[in-house]
């Protein structure tokens, strides 16, 4: 009964102000998405546009073949380009400039002739970069085909019958994934591959609400003089802590779901497509989810126990914050499995690491490896809690300024 009246106090106390929790579970399930529209939005507004100029007469239909190709690239990129083709100078400023100098169609018609082209971008200017990849792959298609009507005249003039495909690709490759297993990867898995990796890098928004509401649980209450009164109650200081962890993970979860929630439509939207979900990693992720709040509560407990004012754990929490949003922006760009074993055995003792692993290794059918980073987690909550209980001082608390 005490247990049931010290989380039931707790959880009111955690919601008593519901505009603030309305806006930590609103702002980013809301939020988030609007930010991935306002994005999208602005990138499908701004046209890049691009100056083609043509100083060899005899390149003209090059400069208009060059022009409708890129132009059909960047639309299938979901981008906007503007092409001018002239043969004078630009007199306005343009994102990228294209010129084509006299001599580039005799150079390139000669079998041992090389063209000259001269491709540059505006100094700061962002949208550039992916049009300038998309000109450059166009070039490369031209340069391609003037390879080929080279190989076609050698061809003509030795009186050998070449076959242009075979002779500049004498090499076939045939690509494909495999599991850690050895065994061959489906498509499925190397899709839900990148999208665990995004999975991975929102658990940071799904940690962050559990360290704010312990934080505010226990040293809240110091600050508006409540704990003494709590303290001198029958219950066991064992009933409190777990009392106040047990509402604020109720509340964090809450949170961490529309946080979640939020993330994954962003993600989703930023991906344009890109992000494959499937029930199962869902429920993987959910399930990881919810033990990383627990964990981080565990975990936090003590540092907000020690701590002689809300701010000074809130300094604390903040060096823990940054632990687990540097393990899971590097999720981003590294294979932590693949690293050397000294590297990941530090991160392996890093309890934030075993959350990312557990979505990784069940992407990767590693299911023994996935209950394994769970029993870790549980392992390191139940320490949290352990410690938590040894460091709780009830007198320190009071009295601590």
């Amino acid at each position: 009964m005490k247990s049931k009246a010290i989380i039931w106090k707790e959880l009111l106390d955690l919601s008593r102000d519901k505009r603030t929790l309305a806006a930590m579970i609103l702002i980013p399930f809301i939020g988030l998405p609007a930010i991935a529209l306002l994005a999208s939005g602005l990138t499908y507004a701004q046209t890049t546009t691009v100056y083609i100029e043509v100083l060899d007469k005899n390149s003209t239909d090059i400069a208009r073949f060059i022009s409708s190709q890129l132009i059909s690239y960047a639309k299938g990129n979901g981008l906007k380009v503007n092409v001018t083709i002239s043969n004078t100078s630009p007199t306005n400023v343009y994102n990228i400039l294209l010129i084509i100098p006299k001599g580039f169609y005799g150079n390139i018609s000669n079998i041992n002739g090389v063209g000259i082209v001269y491709l540059k971008s505006l100094v700061g200017s962002i949208q550039s970069n992916e049009i300038e990849s998309l000109i450059e792959s166009v070039l490369g298609q031209v340069e391609n085909n003037i390879v080929v009507n080279r190989v076609q005249k050698l061809s003509n003039i030795s009186g050998i019958k070449v076959n242009t495909t075979n002779f500049l690709n004498p090499i076939n490759i045939f690509t494909g994934y495999y599991l850690p297993s050895g065994k061959p990867a489906t498509t499925s898995q190397v899709e839900l591959s990148f999208s665990a990796r995004l999975l991975e890098f929102s658990l940071f928004f799904v940690a962050n609400p559990a360290i704010v509401f312990m934080g505010d649980s226990i040293l809240g209450e110091k600050e508006r003089k409540t704990l003494e009164t709590l303290i001198s109650t029958p219950a066991p200081k064992t009933t409190i802590i777990v009392g106040k962890m047990f509402a604020s993970i109720v509340i964090g979860l809450i949170t961490a779901i529309a946080d979640s929630l939020g993330v994954i439509i962003y993600l989703s939207m930023i991906a344009q497509g890109g992000l494959r979900l499937t029930a199962g990693l869902i429920l993987v992720t959910f399930s990881v989810s919810a033990m990383l709040v627990i964990m981080t509560a565990a975990i936090i407990t003590p540092i907000v126990l020690r701590s002689s004012s809300l701010r000074s754990a809130q300094a604390m929490s903040y060096l823990v914050m940054m632990i687990a949003l540097a393990i899971y922006f590097s999720t981003l760009f590294v294979d932590i499995q693949r690293l050397p074993r000294f590297i990941e055995a530090i991160l392996l003792i890093i309890p934030f690491t075993h959350a990312a692993l557990a979505i990784s290794n069940y992407v990767l059918g590693q299911y023994l490896y996935m209950i394994i980073n769970f029993i870790v987690m549980i392992a390191f909550t139940l320490i949290g809690v352990y410690i938590s209980i040894k460091a709780f001082d009830s007198e320190r608390l009071i009295v601590s300024k």
